[in-house]
């Protein structure tokens, strides 16, 4: 009966020295902030990437694919569409495929109908 008393205090103090170290532990590791807005914007695709993406998603479009449209990047997220377009309907419907483009923020119209 001794020895399962003396057991007992072993792994109670055992524990206890485990809890107490792993307390401090957590204590003296620096403390992680959420990321900063600009690491988290540099996660997201580059200007470069999702200006090809929109001009893929044009060439994959049947009526759009034969048009004389360019996508360029000028800033984060905001993209430049040109080129000419034989109606509005086209220009607009080019215009609206490049805003569903993921990343897109703002979609500068340079398309010329005619």
């Amino acid at each position: 009966m001794q020895q399962a008393s003396t057991l007992v205090r072993l792994l109670s103090a055992a524990l206890t020295a485990t809890a107490v170290s792993a307390s401090f532990a957590a204590d003296m590791a620096p403390a992680t902030a959420p990321a900063p807005a600009d690491q988290v914007a540099q996660a997201q695709p580059g200007d470069a990437a999702i200006a090809s993406q929109a001009a893929a998603a044009l060439q994959q479009d049947k009526d759009l694919q034969a048009l004389p449209l360019t996508v360029s990047s000028a800033a984060a997220g905001v993209v430049v569409v040109k080129g000419m377009a034989p109606s509005a309907e086209l220009a607009q419907k080019a215009i609206k495929l490049v805003q569903a483009v993921p990343g897109v923020k703002e979609v500068r119209n340079e398309i010329k109908v005619g």
